[in-house]
């Protein structure tokens, strides 16, 4: 998209979230105004994902795309001003978890440090979001935690080692495709 239209395309976006904003059907300030600055961030990185062949963007596009239909379900679905913290930081940790995994499914499994991010993110802002919707107790998390912890570990290891046999598989499969090249190459000559 050439720099002509995305300008265009940012003026009429702007020009009628004003405009519904001056007729009063939306609040523009606080979470509103936040959700709508983290829509276009993120609609914005998912259209260069959408174009780049690596996927750059889809991480970030994704985050700041359920962040905004995050808070504009907060900011509608309660009166609360503002948005209690524990929820507030919840709901970021749970995006981030999110956005980890919708990059490690569009980039085919390439990369499983974002399998990890999912599930590391998502047990920090799962865990935050039930305690402040009281699933479960405050002393009942502390004690799976301090139990369970050692499982973050052994998740970490077992994808490092999957990641490094995936990178010498692809390795020698490239090595296998230059030295059949170069066989060919010498035939020809």
């Amino acid at each position: 998209m050439n720099n002509q239209r995305a300008t265009g395309i940012a003026l009429l976006v702007a020009g009628f979230l004003l405009l519904a904003y001056q007729l009063d059907w939306f609040d523009l300030s606080g979470p509103s105004f936040w959700a709508v600055i983290s829509l276009l961030i993120g609609l914005s990185l998912i259209r260069k994902a959408i174009t780049n062949p690596d996927r750059r963007g889809a991480l970030g596009g994704t985050f700041f795309l359920l962040f905004a239909i995050f808070l504009f379900l907060v900011d509608t679905s309660t009166l609360m001003r503002p948005i209690p913290r524990p929820l507030f930081i919840g709901g970021i940790f749970s995006c981030l978890a999110i956005a980890n995994l919708v990059y490690f499914l569009v980039t085919r499994w390439q990369r499983n440090l974002n399998l990890f991010m999912f599930f590391f993110f998502g047990a920090i802002g799962g865990s935050i979001l039930m305690v402040y919707y009281q699933i479960i107790d405050v002393w009942q998390f502390e004690e799976i935690a301090s139990n369970y912890w050692p499982v973050l570990l052994i998740i970490l290891g077992a994808i490092i080692l999957i990641d490094s046999m995936v990178q010498k598989q692809k390795r020698l499969k490239q090595d296998e495709e230059e030295s059949s090249t170069t066989a060919d190459d010498q035939t020809l000559d």
